[in-house]
């Protein structure tokens, strides 16, 4: 069942108009952990978080007639500001959607389900919900580590956790299982250049979710406790879905039927998924009928998880989905095990590089994996506890195969916005062993105002020793880290390269090898997104290596500013064939390595020596990069270093020179030390003419000269950043004869 409609809806959510109908605060205070009973155990523990008590009738009858998002109108969202860990608030743009079929809303009027936009960092999505267990949000962010709102406690709706995903404390032990039962489950991943994940189309699928009874118990004990739980679930797990697939799925209208609340008296083997994945299909096509569902899965507080591979929209099959924990709730529950199963079902496989159920074509990501479709956290050696809310691109590409196959017929479709298109990339390069390099990729969208975001990810699958080892000519060396709104990746990342480590999942090649990359690049359209890629590839050469920064280098330097100062480096081969990297840049960074905002000097010859001109500003926390010119390749400083700012002066000009090849040009020298900074310069006595400053030739460039034959004395003015002018000694410009 395919229906084509062009989503206004999808589009008008990158462009409300800022007026608004109805802001939503102050229905939350903070509260004292210290204040609250420990004689109950928490549901949620986070090393750091907040905690606030909400008024949960104050906040459904607020948001009560918040707008639905498919009839959004301009300038028709409401506001809501949401608490964060950090101890401040943020607002978005909230509408409500349709996580349930509204027959079933209807039946269940205490569960309501929402997105909302970021009004004040435009690019964070989030899904919320009111339910019958309180309130939930999970506010996805650009760079960053997710936020969740849950409640504190089991059977509370008064007090709430607010935490950063990174920050979640774990003792998972869950274990997947797949059945992989026709071609999608083995077929190869094959190297496509600037392709589309998918097909632009908002997939809708009907969704069956059943629970076990002891699920129900679980959460509340009644149909409405369960759904209410479900909805959380799905409308999470919806959020992931659609950004990263542009599929989404709704709660069909008869869902209450498949909901359990007798032990004794329901279809299900609690906490044994190898019979219940069997148990499911049966009984969700006797019950709610083949023809009316696309997929469909149950939940349990015990076991594990187990589903069929590819099999949404398969009759016989589609209904092959398991997950069970002991606590079926919140963020691990919701992404680590029901948004992985469920990408089993829609096409993906596992995508770590250990053993343990390990998938070669798509075991990508080193150790454990760290993305929905790897094992973190339960799969030893770990890269971290729990896996980071969105998928590989691997995993992209299996899902995007699967449900754009023209076979793959029972989705409602939903035009959406085109994919970015990738422009360029510097991939390609031969750069030396031993060395960290940087892969950089740019991409456009037509029209929006949505953020890009961007995540390289190695695309090795071989067997290799893991955690990487430098010497490893096959398999992944580097893991995979959250979208970026930057199209940059360093590697290894610049806060573990300056700090001297960890280097444990991030492994720089010693030998001669091929890497594979791919960058992923997501358009993060609210409801609906359409994402591209392309891949590229990285070889090290041990021919050349390692290219080092060698000064400064020593603790204790202090630098003057505008003093002029010597970089030095190691160039170990690299202005050879097969690298052939014949200049560098040289960038400064004042926050200890983490970025790299000032370029000192740009294409200049890699000969491993060069002067620069002290910038003149203070820092404790400098340091130097030196970097192919191309991107590629580069290393930084090992030790911090200070600047120190003297007081500005007017610039010193001795000689000037006119342009042999132009009447309307002329070179002006200049004395001492002028570095590289925003300030503007402006030439005095030769009106229309412009100046720029060429610190590579220690000289300034005067440009459309109108007057070419007799130039009177020139003055040059320096207008530094606040606004503060200083104007330099007259000089004459020969006359030409």
């Amino acid at each position: 069942m395919t229906r084509t409609l062009f989503s206004s809806a999808l589009i008008l959510f990158c462009s409300i108009a800022s007026a608004q109908d109805q802001m939503i605060e102050d229905f939350f205070k903070d509260v004292n952990p210290s204040a609250i009973s420990t004689k109950k155990e928490n549901n949620i523990q986070a090393s750091h978080f907040r905690i606030v008590e909400i008024d949960l009738s104050q906040l459904y009858a607020e948001l009560e007639n918040v707008p639905h998002r498919d009839e959004l109108k301009s300038g028709a969202a409401s506001q809501i500001a949401l608490p964060l860990p950090d101890g401040t608030t943020k607002l978005y743009q909230v509408v409500e959607n349709s996580t349930l079929h509204p027959e079933l809303s209807a039946k269940f009027p205490t569960i309501k389900t929402y997105d909302a936009y970021g009004v004040t960092d435009p690019g964070e999505f989030v899904k919320l919900d009111l339910t019958p267990q309180g309130f939930h949000a999970m506010i996805l962010r650009p760079g960053q580590s997710p936020v969740f709102i849950d409640p504190l406690r089991k059977g509370s709706t008064q007090y709430y956790i607010i935490y950063n995903k990174k920050d979640f404390i774990t003792s998972k032990r869950l274990k997947c299982g797949v059945q992989s039962q026709n071609q999608f489950a083995t077929s190869p991943v094959s190297s496509k250049h600037f392709a589309r994940f998918n097909s632009c189309q908002l997939k809708k699928y009907r969704l069956a979710m059943a629970a076990t009874a002891e699920y129900t118990q679980f959460q509340g004990g009644t149909v409405n406790d369960a759904l209410g739980a479900e909805a959380t679930t799905i409308n999470r797990v919806n959020g992931v879905y659609e950004i990263d697939m542009a599929i989404t799925m709704q709660i069909i209208a008869n869902n209450n039927l498949i909901i359990y609340t007798d032990p004794n008296n329901q279809p299900y083997t609690h906490g044994v998924p190898e019979q219940m994945i069997n148990e499911n299909q049966q009984n969700v096509n006797q019950v709610i009928g083949a023809a009316n569902y696309d997929i469909g899965h149950v939940v349990d507080s015990a076991g594990s998880g187990l589903a069929g591979l590819s099999c949404v929209c398969n009759d016989g099959r589609k209904a092959r989905g398991v997950t069970g924990q002991a606590k079926p709730v919140g963020d691990p529950f919701d992404i680590d095990y029901v948004a992985h199963e469920m990408g089993h079902q829609f096409g993906a496989n596992h995508v770590q590089n250990n053993s343990c159920q390990r998938n070669g074509p798509t075991a990508v990501e080193p150790g454990s994996g760290s993305t929905i479709m790897g094992y973190a956290g339960i799969c030893a050696p770990n890269v971290q506890k729990n896996s980071d809310a969105y998928f590989n691109g691997i995993s992209l590409q299996e899902m995007g195969n699967f449900v754009s196959n023209p076979s793959h017929t029972c989705p409602v479709t939903t035009d959406i916005p085109d994919a970015p298109v990738i422009s360029s990339t510097n991939g390609g390069a031969i750069i030396p062993a031993q060395t960290p390099f940087a892969l950089t990729a740019s991409a456009t969208k037509n029209g929006g105002t949505e953020v890009l975001t961007y995540t390289w990810e190695q695309m090795n699958n071989e067997v290799s020793p893991q955690p990487p080892v430098s010497s490893a000519t096959v398999g992944p060396s580097f893991r995979s880290f959250s979208p970026q709104p930057t199209g940059t990746r360093f590697f290894p990342n610049l806060n573990a390269l300056s700090n001297g480590g960890p280097f444990t999942w991030e492994v720089i090649p010693s030998v001669s090898r091929i890497m594979k990359f791919r960058v992923s690049v997501r358009r993060n359209t609210p409801g609906g997104s359409c994402n591209a890629y392309t891949d590229t590839t990285i070889t090290t050469t041990s021919n050349a290596g390692p290219f080092i920064v060698t000064s400064p280098t020593s603790k204790g330097i202090s630098w003057t500013g505008l003093s002029p100062q010597t970089i030095t480096w190691d160039v170990a081969n690299t202005n050879f064939s097969p690298v052939n990297a014949k200049n560098v840049n040289i960038l400064l960074s004042i926050d200890g390595g983490k970025t790299f905002p000032y370029t000192l000097l740009s294409n200049i010859t890699n000969n491993g020596q060069e002067q620069i001109c002290a910038p003149n500003l203070n820092t404790t926390t400098a340091r130097i990069m030196v970097q192919a010119s191309n991107g590629t390749f580069f290393n930084i400083s090992k030790n911090n270093f200070s600047i120190i700012a003297v007081p500005t002066k007017a610039p010193v000009l001795t000689a000037a020179e006119r342009d042999p090849m132009s009447t309307h040009k002329a070179f002006v020298l200049y004395a001492d030390c002028i570095p590289v900074s925003n300030n503007v310069y402006t030439v005095n006595g030769l009106p229309g003419a412009t100046v720029k400053l060429d610190i590579k030739n220690h000289r300034f460039v005067i440009e459309n000269i109108l007057t070419p034959k007799r130039v009177p004395n020139v003055t040059i003015t320096a207008t530094n950043e606040s606004h503060i002018s200083q104007t330099s000694n007259p000089i004459t410009i020969p006359s030409i004869l």
